[in-house]
Parts: structure tokens; C-alpha cells; sequence
């Protein structure tokens, strides 16, 4: 039924199998240091700053009105953002989701928005409502 050439594989395989496998998790020479500075690059989590430091309720309200080009005088008074949460993505920007209820537009919006710090205070750069 098997040749003797299969049963011979199947024997070599199993001792090379048995010599291999306790040597399998060692790092190889030079490789282990490029996987652990890999390892560690995927394993960070994203830096969550202190709620003190993200943009105010009235900052994000006008550079979203800003960045969207709406008349802050006309539809401000009856609009609200608030900044739920933020999170850091580059040495300078952080994403925040917004929840904004707009004058003109019943209910509440969600909205994703990029900020760039500059000189010590936040500007919108991009934003998208959910």
C-alpha cells in the first residue's frame, strides 16, 4: 500500500520534526532584536491625553462652524459641540468624536474631527460627521 519511500519521509520528517521543534521560539542570531522592536511598534496602544488638554466645548463648536464655513453668528446661538472623547495620532493632532446638536438639524450629530495644535491652542483640519 505506501511505499517505502513514503514511510521513510514520514520517519525522517518526524525526527527532524522532534530535533526542531524546541528550538522553534529561540530568536535566531541578529532576528531577535528586529522582531522585538517590531513586537513593540504593534503592540502600543494609541496615547489617550488627559481630558485637559483636548479642545473646549466652544473651541470645537467654532472651528467646526469654521471648517464648514457656517455663519457662527446666524446659527450658533442655538447649536452645542461637545468633545467626547480624544485621542493622539501624531505629535501635534488628535481625533475627537464630537456630539453636536445643530440648530438647523433635529436630533444629534456625531462627529469625527482631526485637530492640529497651534500655539497652544487647537485648529480643525478635517471632520466628518458618522
Amino acid at each position: 500500500m505506501l511505499g517505502r519511500g513514503f514511510l521513510l519521509g514520514v520517519a525522517v520528517g518526524c525526527v527532524l520534526g522532534v530535533y526542531v521543534a524546541p528550538h522553534v521560539g529561540r530568536p535566531t542570531l541578529g532576528m531577535g532584536n528586529v522582531s522585538r522592536s517590531i513586537l513593540a511598534q504593534v503592540d502600543e496602544a494609541p496615547a489617550v491625553p488627559e481630558k485637559g488638554t483636548w479642545p473646549t466645548d466652544d473651541r470645537a463648536k467654532t472651528q467646526l462652524f469654521a471648517l464648514s464655513e457656517w455663519d457662527l453668528n446666524r446659527h450658533g446661538n442655538g447649536s452645542t459641540v461637545s468633545v467626547e472623547r480624544c485621542m493622539q495620532i501624531a505629535d501635534l493632532e488628535i481625533a475627537c468624536e464630537l456630539s453636536a446638536q445643530l440648530k438647523w438639524i433635529g436630533g444629534e450629530t456625531q462627529i469625527k474631527a482631526v485637530f492640529q495644535e497651534e500655539g497652544g491652542d487647537w485648529k480643525t483640519i478635517a471632520a466628518k460627521n458618522r
